[in-house]
């Protein structure tokens, strides 16, 4: 980038960024921080002094902005160095939308003797061309000889904040169309006169009804791996949710040679939880058992309230190998071959991050396979003691 695009993102005011006061601070801070350890920092990272300027930075922040002369960096502020756009009339940290940066607040709060993380959505302009990034930021208060500093670290997730903004919309709109074809469906079903249109038109809704549901899934399941699944706790009858499951998967495909079994001696007793994550659970237990069950083989479902908590089972004839074992609550680990692997996964991060129970399984040839859940009857800002190891495996 030329000199004139650094002269042009700064205000009309005349000033020498890279003042006498500020070399000085660079040299002696440069005598006191080794250079090799902020350049083993593979992000952009800089040293700011207490009025927000740049004294101390990396060969990785040097080539993220494109320049390698000291003169056009030390002593800027970031959003002057970065060409944020609220920095082209004013300074970095003193235009009126600067309150909303999450980069200012971040260094704000350092400033107070705390480290701090935040996002920060900025928009550059260099050339006259826009371009908008997202930047994690973290912040910490760093003292160098009895002299106050902070120290800045940048990780740019522009891409993968773009990539989970544009899987929302999709899904979103997927879910939008797949509810219209179970709407016109259901229509159809009504309006049919012959039997066999009637048939085929309920197995589109059946289908699109399928969809519906893995889609929501998939949303619920995205939310909770980046901590933005809110918690909505209320009363459960915990029998309602069984047969809700157990009734969902009886009619699909996936289950045409299995048998679901509920158990008929279900006590009936409530708790009070979040129902879509529970049904989530509950969910996937069954749908990975019905998977792993031989044909004709029966997943039976059981419920019981006992010393404060709900004790779910979900059990089927399969066995699990114990080379498989002990990577059954592994993200992505999988027997049935690339793409899968979240069911088992997905239980243990409802399970224990959010419903602040524990989840375990045991395996034998004798008794088959059984997955257990346990949760509180009611919230608890306490996690139970958690096992992440099968309580007992068998050849």
């Amino acid at each position: 980038m030329s000199e004139d695009v650094y002269s042009q993102s700064c205000p009309a005011e005349e000033f020498n960024p890279c003042s006498p006061d500020i070399l000085d601070q660079h040299e002696r801070i440069k005598k006191d921080v080794a250079a090799e350890l902020i350049n083993s920092v593979p992000n952009p990272a800089f040293i700011l002094n207490s009025d927000r300027r740049i004294i101390l930075y990396n060969e990785t922040l040097s080539a993220a902005v494109g320049e390698i002369r000291e003169n056009m960096i030390l002593g800027r502020r970031p959003g002057e160095l970065l060409r944020c756009c609220n920095s082209r009339k004013n300074w970095c940290g003193e235009a009126v939308p600067c309150v909303q940066c999450g980069a200012l607040r971040a260094i704000q709060t350092a400033m107070t003797g705390n480290r701090a993380e935040e996002e920060c959505m900025l928009l550059s302009n260099v050339d006259g061309q826009v371009k908008a990034y997202t930047f994690k930021v973290n912040a910490s208060p760093i003292k160098i000889k009895e002299e106050q500093y902070f120290i800045i670290h940048l990780t740019d997730i522009s891409d993968s904040k773009h990539k989970e903004m544009m899987e929302r919309v999709f899904l979103h709109d997927l879910l939008n169309a797949v509810n219209g074809i179970t709407n016109a469906g259901t229509l159809i079903k009504e309006d049919a006169v012959k039997s066999e249109h009637r048939e085929l038109a309920g197995m589109i809704v059946d289908r699109a009804k399928f969809m519906a549901n893995e889609i929501d899934a998939h949303r619920m399941f995205i939310s909770a791996e980046t901590r933005q699944l809110e918690i909505n706790n209320e009363p459960v009858i915990v029998k309602q949710v069984l047969e809700s499951v157990s009734a969902f998967y009886s009619g699909s495909q996936i289950a045409k040679d299995k048998n679901i079994s509920l158990e008929s001696k279900i006590e009936e007793f409530a708790l009070t939880t979040d129902k879509r994550i529970l049904y989530r659970i509950v969910e996937n237990l069954v749908k990975n058992a019905i998977e792993a069950s031989p044909a004709n083989s029966t997943v039976t479902i059981k419920a019981e309230s006992k010393n404060g908590h709900a004790l779910f089972t979900v059990s089927n004839q399969g066995t699990i190998p114990m080379t498989i074992a002990h990577q059954i609550f592994k993200k992505s680990f999988s027997t049935k071959g690339k793409g899968r692997g979240l069911g088992t996964y997905s239980v243990k991060m409802f399970t224990e991050n959010y419903l602040r129970g524990r989840v375990w399984f045991d395996s034998s040839q004798d008794d088959g396979t059984n997955f257990y859940v346990e949760i509180p009857l009611s919230p608890s800002a306490d996690p139970l003691e958690v096992d992440p190891c099968p309580r007992r495996l068998q050849n």
